[in-house]
């Protein structure tokens, strides 16, 4: 809601004019005040459906996932300093399930303590929760910026996946310093998250102390953490150079640093990564033997017009153990049970995560994206295709996995509806995850419209 009123030197005219003054009416230029409320939004429906389900054809519902999801955040502004977000998230199947579809993108609501033999982990049916619940504050004209609560978050080890109908969230402290303006400061600590990726299950919260960790703190190991993690960062911008280094502290699981350079030269842009962790605290005692691990990744690409190339290589340490480069934030364990957990490394493949971070993975990653631009009544259409190969990534000796992926994705919009189709080859050979050795076609649609 908008408020107009008569400025203050115009209204002065006005009378005076009205008084038999000299001063000519003038038109007032209208002061707008913008309201203190602000909401956004939007709402989805996706779709999947996979070849490689035993017993079943591409598109027989044993073979699809289907879900629709619907966000609402809403903010107030106390002051120019001082703002409250909240947010919720829905999830329903619209009467899908068992009709066209018998899975769900996201299980969600389902406590940690269901993973018994015997018991459902599947959560089909509607489900609601708060994601955000913060409050942002920014003082000495910009210079300080502090997040406090539910949030998204976005950093190379601990951030919000967004590939999933609904992202998972954290209740975390973050606090952003500029001492100049292109330089920041970070400094945050992460107490809790809701990300369970095990059926890509999300806790709405409520159901155990501590969200996913069915305990209170940030890594779900029981005896072992339940403190939270720490992490500080400095991000630098140098003429086209874009600089990042970042160290964690999981408390009583692991230290980690990563380390990253983006830059453009011409029409071609460079980047270089490299990743450390090693375990601490009661994870080095429960398992002395335990090896650190890094990996590297480059990645070099070149932009056209409407056309963009690129290309990445990243290698993973073959000699650890537990440990995994990937988002520590989704539990899934530091190795065998990493499937699932994305990795922020340049050669990420587009639909098989848990396996460029993998130990021992070396991985070749490269796409290609084309904009068409406005047509009749599309709003632009952009089309992509990206080729993923993944060798050797294995854990705990297990033999190393194999897996070439291929996805190719056409999106648009259209009256303001969002429409990505997406078909996805992969090929796997001794799946450390259990998947089938084989060809997997897979079609995806996603529909999302913002409000």
């Amino acid at each position: 809601m908008k408020f107009t009123k008569l400025s203050l030197v115009a209204a002065i005219a006005v009378s005076s004019a009205f008084a038999g003054g000299d001063i000519a009416p003038v038109e007032p230029a209208p002061v707008v005040e913008v309201s203190p409320w602000s909401f956004s939004g939007d709402a989805k429906l996706y779709y999947s459906t996979q070849s490689s389900t035993p017993g079943a054809s591409i598109f027989d519902k044993e073979a699809s996932a289907g879900q629709g999801a619907v966000s609402a955040d809403v903010g107030y502004a106390f002051n120019e300093n001082w703002k409250v977000n909240v947010g919720m998230t829905g999830l329903f199947t619209l009467g899908l399930d068992d009709s066209v579809v018998n899975q769900v993108w996201l299980n969600a609501g389902a406590d940690i303590e269901q993973l018994q033999p015997g018991v459902p982990v599947t959560s089909v049916g509607d489900a609601l929760w708060f994601d955000t619940l913060n409050i942002t504050g920014t003082m000495f004209d910009g210079a300080l910026t502090v997040v406090i609560g539910r949030q998204e978050l976005d950093t190379p080890l601990a951030f919000s996946e967004k590939w999933n109908i609904a992202a998972n969230t954290f209740d975390a402290a973050v606090a952003i310093v500029k001492p100049t303006d292109n330089i920041s400061l970070i400094g945050a600590y992460i107490y809790d998250g809701n990300g369970r990726n095990n059926q890509y299950r999300i806790s709405t919260f409520d159901s155990n102390p501590g969200g996913f960790t069915g305990s209170d703190g940030y890594y779900p190991i029981p005896g072992i953490a339940d403190s939270g993690a720490w992490a500080i960062a400095a991000v630098g911008t140098f003429g086209d150079v874009t600089a990042q280094a970042w160290f964690y502290e999981v408390t009583d699981v692991a230290d980690a640093v990563w380390l990253q350079a983006d830059g453009k030269l011409a029409d071609f842009t460079l980047g270089a990564q490299y990743a450390w962790m090693g375990t601490t605290g009661n994870l080095e005692t429960a398992l002395p033997a335990a090896n650190d691990i890094n990996a590297w990744a480059v990645k070099a690409g070149y932009k056209l017009d409407a056309i963009n190339l690129w290309a990445a290589y990243s290698d993973v340490s073959d000699d650890a153990t537990v440990l995994y480069v990937g988002n520590t934030a989704t539990a899934g364990g530091w190795g065998p049970l990493s499937n699932g957990k994305q990795s922020k490394l340049y050669t990420e493949a587009w639909w098989n995560y848990g396996y460029v971070g993998a130990v021992g993975a070396s991985t070749f990653a490269a796409g290609a994206s084309y904009n068409m631009g406005d047509l009749a009544f599309f709003n632009g259409i952009n089309a992509s295709i990206q080729y993923t190969g993944i060798r050797d990534a294995f854990t705990n000796g297990v033999i190393g996995t194999d897996i070439d992926e291929v996805a190719a994705v056409v999106g648009t919009k259209v009256y303001g509806l969002n429409a990505q189709l997406a078909y996805i080859w992969d090929d796997r050979t001794n799946d450390f995850n259990g998947a089938a050795d084989g060809t997997t076609d897979t079609i995806q649609l996603y529909l999302t419209y913002n409000f």
